[in-house]
């Protein structure tokens, strides 16, 4: 049985499930940008216990899945996509299909209420992330995207509620372009703002701490309003749930897949 993923994720899942073992730190390419950040996250603390990455995610989402899918998620080749398979799936991926079906068809642009974590705890949220994807609606995002590599990300939880972060942004030369930034707590806990980035509304959309985060971003630059979806991960390279957290919310912001991207660290292309 094979499940059709479909825009810029579903190739990317189908590689990480099928990848054969774990990389050691070592191989895991990190970028230049992230020496200039303190408190790097501590792979102790959460991603597999062991130090190493995404093949033993890969394999603890594979367990999960049917007989049949812990191969790979892959678009069918020889007949039409088919939402559901004849054979039966597991009560979870029935209720993930389901409920991204009636996303696309029920819910307009702005209509629904964008979620916010619940019971959001900043101090768990605090250390190295990477920006492995977005999407917007922002046209200059649109024509730069080809061209943007993975920037990293320190994020401080400060006493007063605010969120003070380094930004790390890869360039061409191989150097790295530093920003810092505050988000400015909201009225509830995960709900930000920054007012320097024209950025009216960031949420935390659904985070686990330990593997990935979903963050949303609405910009309001005069007439111009735009929205983005913004992955992190606490490894440079995809995390499963998160994309599919992604997938799901994207067409409930007004965005679909062809405005995404999957950012490559400096040393890919």
């Amino acid at each position: 049985m094979q499940l059709e993923l479909e825009g810029v994720w579903g190739p990317h899942l189908q590689a990480l499930l099928s990848q054969p073992g774990d990389p050691s730190p070592q191989d895991l390419a990190t970028l230049p940008c992230s020496a200039l950040l303190q408190d790097p996250w501590d792979p102790s603390r959460g991603n597999t216990g062991d130090g190493q990455g995404g093949g033993s995610w890969a394999r603890e989402l594979a367990g999960r899945l049917p007989q049949g899918i812990s191969g790979g998620i892959k678009a069918e080749q020889q007949r039409p996509p088919q939402l559901f398979s004849q054979e039966p799936l597991s009560t979870m991926l029935q209720m993930l299909l389901v409920s991204s079906v009636l996303a696309l068809l029920t819910v307009s642009p702005g209509q629904a209420e964008v979620p916010i974590q619940a019971n959001f705890d900043a101090s768990q949220f605090q250390g190295t992330w990477y920006v492995v994807g977005m999407v917007s609606d922002d046209q200059g995002f649109l024509d730069s995207r080809d061209a943007t590599k993975m920037p990293v990300v320190s994020v401080t939880p400060l006493a007063n509620g605010n969120l003070a972060l380094k930004f790390g942004y890869p360039t061409p030369d191989g150097g790295c372009q530093k920003m810092d930034m505050t988000f400015t707590k909201g009225a509830v806990d995960g709900q930000f703002s920054n007012t320097a980035m024209a950025q009216t509304d960031i949420r935390v959309v659904s985070t686990d701490y330990k593997h990935f985060a979903v963050v949303y971003f609405e910009t309001q630059k005069g007439d111009d309003r735009n929205v983005w979806l913004q992955l992190y991960a606490r490894a440079p390279e995809l995390f499963p749930e998160g994309a599919q957290k992604m997938q799901q919310l994207a067409p409930q912001v007004g965005l679909n897949p062809s405005q995404g991207a999957l950012l490559p660290t400096s040393g890919e292309r």
